[in-house]
């Protein structure tokens, strides 16, 4: 991989990292939303040529769109950080579960999105992988985060479900009892299900698309493809505890995921 792209996949990284711990570093929605208007303004001043804040997430950004010329696009920054600020500030439920889906797009796929083009790799069908894997990746990273909504913490902020409310109704799973009960509240086993399954198909799509690709998926691009791992080993193992995603197992870091990634990486398969 050159080091220019290198640069830029882990400014993109990077700048995910800072966005989505935004939350559980603030003491209210008001303050979550000041930090977030400071990452509109710094993408915005960076875009426009401006000196970069005194951030280093900023200023590297700064550094591989100025100085590098990483053909980034403005625009899907733009997506991360509204959806962000609309859905997760504050801890709102999903409306529906094509809401969630709807997210799962506008962020995770997004980054996805900027990945290929930090390795300068403009591809209708990488694009359309990209879709899925994210979609996968955002929908899975809602259930994982479940336990840490529900049961926060002391020093973060309330507590709060934001599993879809149409799945919620379908099930007759109500939320308070997912904070009162967790994994033991009615009807939760087969609402996940119905949640993760929609993950996975997201999964087996971007599977069979990208071996269709041939050549095209193999090489630098697949790094951007590696979070499909963690994914699809997170859905494996909360399928073996019957869809609880409250289970101790799955507090536990997943000692598979160095050999998955590395395996997934040498076979330019996940």
């Amino acid at each position: 991989m050159h080091p220019r792209a290198l640069d830029s996949h882990l400014a993109v990284r990077a700048f995910n990292v800072d966005i989505a711990r935004i939350e559980d570093q603030v003491s209210s929605v008001a303050v979550g939303r000041l930090r977030m208007q400071f990452w509109r303004d710094a993408i915005e001043g960076v875009f426009s040529g401006h000196r970069p804040p005194a951030e280093p997430v900023a200023v590297l950004l700064h550094k591989v769109l100025r100085e590098d010329g990483a053909p980034l696009s403005r625009g899907f920054f733009r997506k991360v950080i509204a959806s962000r600020v609309e859905q997760y500030l504050g801890g709102v439920p999903f409306p529906t579960l094509d809401a969630l889906e709807t997210y799962a797009e506008n962020t995770y796929s997004s980054l996805l999105y900027l990945a290929l083009e930090s390795f300068h790799h403009h591809s209708i069908t990488l694009d359309h992988i990209a879709s899925h894997i994210g979609k996968a990746t955002g929908i899975a990273a809602v259930l994982r985060g479940m336990p840490h909504l529900a049961f926060p913490p002391a020093r973060t902020s309330a507590a709060t479900v934001v599993f879809p409310l149409d799945v919620c109704v379908e099930y007759n799973l109500r939320q308070e009892a997912i904070l009162r009960h967790g994994g033991a509240a009615p009807g939760l086993g087969d609402a996940v299900f119905k949640v993760a399954t929609l993950a996975n198909d997201h999964l087996i799509t971007a599977r069979k698309m990208l071996g269709d690709a041939g050549e095209e998926g193999k090489g630098d691009v697949f790094a951007g493809f590696l979070t499909a791992v963690p994914t699809a080993l997170y859905l494996e193992r909360l399928e073996a505890v019957d869809f609880d995603p409250f289970h101790k197992s799955l507090q536990k870091r997943a000692w598979k995921l160095p050999w998955r990634a590395y395996r997934a990486f040498s076979t330019k398969r996940f």
